[in-house]
């Protein structure tokens, strides 16, 4: 190839300012701008998509717990488990009494959850064991092993087999205390409650179905003897205890007895002398009291008037009349005397009236009138102190008979006491003679319930031998174990969606970097046969290169060959559109965001397309850390880029391909001093591109990665557009949004992004469900060279 002097100077101000001049008239997205990929929301279509995505690892993951089931239902050991059912009903032995008890729901139900914790004791434990002799029951004691035994023991056997040792028997137990034994039994023992009812299942799980029936109707039976010993027991203490307490009442009661004779003969009591006798004795005391001062009352009074009669006389009788003629003074002469008194003061009235006072007969009367009159005087005097005689006799009985009843009120006061203290002594001996009789009758009531035991729970439903395993269960732990694959696979495919936070389709590219989307770039493996003289490059890269070169060799102007050289057709595309209107030669650097993306496979084959197709292309290595470029395509090569800063023409450290005629300007070897590490962004490197402008249609500039490195930023002034190389799953979005926010012109300066690697047959699952990816397969017949006979027409 002939080379010409440059017609003129490159300014690398020209395409800082152009970078500057896109910055300002491109919007990207910011990272803290709400992205479509970062919008949370339940999206249907989104959830399948993800689900078709992650759909083989469901599958295995179900296959594998499909798997680890059916190894559980091979190696888990079969259980049978034999049931009893027992009623319990604590009114059962009161048929036997005459009382009407009042049954409590509540009690009731705490009745039975005390009898489901019986069952659930080690006592009871403890005496099946003696009954059926467990301790010394080898299919009892020496079960199968369970499955994680199995699990370790085959483990243990293929450690055995590797390491050359015998598997080891396991031992065999004969015998085990009675305490071990029901704590073994307690474990398999299931005690549960029949809905709301007095009912019970008591249930035994063992490996063996006829143990599990055995042990089952041993628990019933067990049970329902100790229900039956319980309380026969309790009868039997309740009956000593009331015995010693008949006898201690029955001596409490002839005692009471003996202290109430005692006090009746004491105090001079008798069942006669009750409080009748005495309240009657008071009354008449009363009564008589009572007329006794009548009479006393009345004698005085008649004492009293007859006493004033005489006070006054003669002359105060005559008014008197009345008085001297009830009979209270004189029933007989009195009365004479008053009536011959009266006659002859009408004999002397009429003897006056008709012969006048001085008539002799009138003296005669008056004296006689005289002598009646002194007469009846001289016999109301007499009456007078029979009256006082009477008064003082009455005030004596009435005297005494105040006295005789206060006498018979204070023996009635004492009386009284006596006969409270009697009640009481009574009271006792009648309470005590009571309390007796209950307590001999309860006493007799349960004498006849020992000779007459009623259980209070009884068995209803015997145990039976099972004739089907209770687990495992085919259907439960395989759908279980297949349910548990499928959730473990769904909670890895959903960790692997979270933490897939790279780019997958071209339209996370558009909208989350704001650059144009060249295209995708399918996953290359070619053969393991390496390029000889590629000694430096790994076996990989070089099999990546040569499938690529042979892609790009085997164009045809007549028809498309492959997507992979279609996307770098798209990407001379965007160069020629965004670059090769304002210039004639198009420098472009070929740029990653991180190491490993492959972005000098695609700098090599984007570079080898265009001189394929007849354009003056130089490739320039200018990733001096890797130099992969040089190791693919000019291995063995020597001085190079860097010895262009020590003087070198880079005429004469070129290497030509003769296939494809691209040429390559190799990194060099090592070089020393801060000139040569600087030598990017240095006038020399200025001036490389400055003369390789004016003799190639395009420079491709495989660059160093944009993360730590800066070499990229240094040559970005020299170069008219950057091509991004995005690994396919693999490279960060944040990353790349990172980077390209914190430096703008840099952003401005990618004018496309391509995919890498990209695996065309999961494309299509990251796709929205009408995406542009999910037709790519429809090209599949069209990247295709057409057959001889049609080519010839």
């Amino acid at each position: 190839m002939k080379y010409t002097e440059p017609a003129s100077e490159w300014s690398a101000g020209m395409g800082r300012q152009r970078g500057v001049d896109l910055v300002n008239r491109v919007r990207r997205p910011g990272l803290d701008d709400e992205l479509p990929s970062d919008i949370r929301f339940i999206d249907i279509g989104k959830i399948l998509t993800a689900v078709r995505r992650q759909l083989p690892l469901l599958v295995v993951a179900t296959l594998i717990g499909a798997a680890f089931g059916i190894t559980y239902l091979v190696l888990a050991p079969r259980s049978y488990l034999a049931f009893s059912q027992i009623l319990i009903d604590s009114r059962a032995g009161t048929v036997i009494n005459d009382e009407d008890t009042t049954f409590s729901f509540a009690a009731g139900e705490t009745d039975i959850l005390n009898q489901v914790e019986v069952l659930r004791s080690t006592r009871l434990a403890g005496e099946v064991a003696r009954n059926e002799n467990l301790g010394m029951d080898a299919t009892f004691l020496n079960p199968p092993p369970s499955f994680m035994s199995r699990i370790r023991s085959l483990a243990g056997d293929l450690i055995g087999l590797v390491l050359n040792r015998p598997p080891a028997e396991p031992p065999r137990l004969t015998q085990l205390p009675t305490e071990i034994v029901a704590g073994l039994l307690r474990r398999n023992v299931i005690v549960e409650r029949v809905g709301r009812s007095s009912v019970v299942n008591l249930g035994y799980r063992s490996p063996d179905p006829e143990l599990a029936r055995r042990i089952a109707a041993s628990y019933a039976d067990a049970f329902v003897q100790d229900q039956l010993n319980t309380n026969l027991e309790a009868a039997k203490t309740a009956a000593d205890w009331l015995q010693q307490r008949l006898a201690e009442l029955s001596a409490n009661q002839q005692e009471a007895s003996r202290a109430v004779e005692e006090f009746r003969r004491t105090a001079d009591l008798s069942l006669a002398d009750d409080a009748n006798l005495v309240t009657q004795r008071s009354e008449n005391l009363t009564q008589q009291l009572v007329l006794a001062q009548a009479n006393t009352a009345q004698l005085r009074a008649q004492a009293e008037q007859l006493q004033a009669t005489l006070a006054r006389g003669a002359e105060g009788l005559a008014g008197q009349s009345s008085l001297l003629s009830d009979g209270s003074v004189d029933a007989g002469n009195v009365a004479e005397l008053l009536a011959r008194q009266d006659t002859i003061k009408a004999r002397i009235a009429e003897i006056t009236s008709r012969f006048g006072p001085d008539h002799p007969q009138i003296a005669v009367l008056g004296d006689e009138l005289s002598t009646v009159s002194t007469e009846i005087l001289d016999r109301l005097e007499g009456r007078l102190e029979y009256y006082r005689d009477q008064v003082g006799v009455a005030e004596r009985r009435e005297a005494e008979l105040r006295n005789n009843l206060a006498a018979e009120s204070t023996l009635a006061s004492q009386s009284n006491q006596n006969r409270v203290q009697l009640n009481e002594l009574q009271q006792r001996s009648e309470a005590l003679n009571v309390l007796y009789n209950s307590f001999l009758s309860r006493y007799e009531e349960l004498v006849q319930r020992q000779s007459f035991p009623i259980p209070t729970a009884r068995i209803i439903s015997p145990a039976e031998t099972p004739f089907g395993a209770a687990s495992p269960n085919l259907l439960f732990s395989l759908i279980g174990a297949t349910m548990g694959g499928l959730f473990i696979g769904v909670l890895i495919a959903f960790l692997r969606e979270v933490r897939d936070r790279s780019f997958r389709i071209g339209e996370q590219i558009t909208a989350e970097l704001g650059t144009r989307f060249v295209g995708y770039l399918p996953s290359l493996r070619g053969s393991r046969r390496r390029r000889k003289g590629a000694l430096d490059a790994k076996p990989s890269e070089a099999a990546v290169y040569r499938a690529a070169h042979q892609l790009i060799l085997g164009q045809k102007p007549t028809a498309p060959t492959s997507a992979f050289a279609e996307t770098l057709r798209s990407g001379k595309l965007v160069v020629d559109a965004s670059v090769r209107g304002n210039a004639a030669c198009a420098v472009v650097g070929i740029v990653s965001a991180l190491p490993g993306e492959g972005k000098t496979t695609v700098a090599i084959a984007f570079a080898e397309m265009l001189a394929a197709g007849g354009a003056r292309v130089m490739l320039l290595d200018a990733d001096l850390r890797h130099q992969g470029a040089s190791m693919l395509v000019a291995p063995g090569a020597g001085p190079g880029l860097l010895q262009i800063a020590e003087g070198a023409d880079w005429r004469g450290l070129v290497y030509t391909d003769n296939t494809t005629g691209l040429v390559v300007l190799p990194g060099g070897g090592a070089a020393s001093g801060q000139k040569n590490r600087d030598f990017l962004g240095s006038p020399a490197m200025q001036h490389l591109i400055g003369e390789l402008r004016t003799q190639f249609d395009y420079v491709i500039i495989d660059l160093p990665p944009l993360g730590p490195v800066v070499d990229a930023n240094a040559v970005l002034p020299l170069t008219d557009a950057f091509l991004l190389v995005v690994h396919w799953g693999k490279t960060p979005r944040r990353l790349v949004r990172s980077l390209l926010e914190k430096d703008p012109v840099l952003a401005a300066h990618i004018h496309g992004a391509l995919l890498n690697q990209v695996n065309f047959a999961d494309l299509p699952s990251f796709s929205a469900p009408d995406g542009s990816e999910r037709y790519l397969s429809t090209f599949k017949n069209y990247y295709r060279e057409p057959a001889r006979s049609r080519a010839s027409l």
